[in-house]
């Protein structure tokens, strides 16, 4: 009976964990929406009645911009590295990227809740787990940076047309969902690194 509870615990945490990761999902989706609503509204299908003049950007530089977004995919290994001066992680903290870590999905009020149902719950348990959470950062720095450009086109076309509350709100958003989580990604990676430094580096 123990045994059968002992290997339930674990199966229990993981399940659970995805349910509370739906909270900092949702606040992503509450910024990825309004800026997909914001592209109807300027191309024509959520035109607003009382809109005045043309909204839509000329074809050759809205064009131009997407590649410019995309281009966060393919960071040079130089730009992923972590300097020196990340590696202390003061800077990080001082700027709340600690205490913003417990919000995210997997986070450490997520893991705080695997942990109460499996003790022996750890995020990277072990070096090869660290290695490859360094790879899981990288791409998470990747993602979020073409939606932190993608954001930065958004929110200077919004002003550019007068939308100043649009372009507030997805200033404020782009802050919240792709600028702090990629600065976290880095935060990570440097503790990652300090983790696998007495052998590794």
């Amino acid at each position: 009976m123990k045994a059968a509870a002992a290997e339930a615990g674990p199966v229990r945490a993981a399940e659970h964990a995805p349910v509370w990761n739906v909270v900092p999902i949702a606040v992503m989706c509450a910024w990825l929406g309004p800026l997909l609503i914001f592209w109807l509204a300027v191309w024509g299908p959520l035109r607003p009645f009382r809109a005045a003049g043309p909204l839509s950007p000329p074809p050759a530089p809205f064009a131009l911009a997407l590649p410019v977004c995309l281009a966060a995919t393919w960071l040079s290994p130089a730009w992923l590295r972590t300097r020196r001066w990340e590696m202390e992680g003061r800077v990080y903290e001082a700027l709340g990227v600690r205490a913003f870590r417990r919000l995210v999905p997997d986070g450490d009020w997520v893991n705080r809740v695997r942990r109460r149902r499996d003790p022996n719950f750890r995020v990277v348990p072990h070096r090869r787990a660290a290695a490859a959470f360094v790879t899981r950062t990288e791409q998470g720095e990747r993602s979020h940076g073409v939606l932190l450009l993608a954001g930065i086109v958004s929110s200077v076309y919004a002003w550019r047309i007068g939308w100043y509350g649009w372009a507030a709100f997805l200033t404020i958003g782009n802050l919240l969902v792709n600028l702090y989580p990629i600065l976290l990604q880095r935060y990570t990676r440097a503790r990652l690194y300090r983790l696998l430094a007495p052998r590794d580096r």
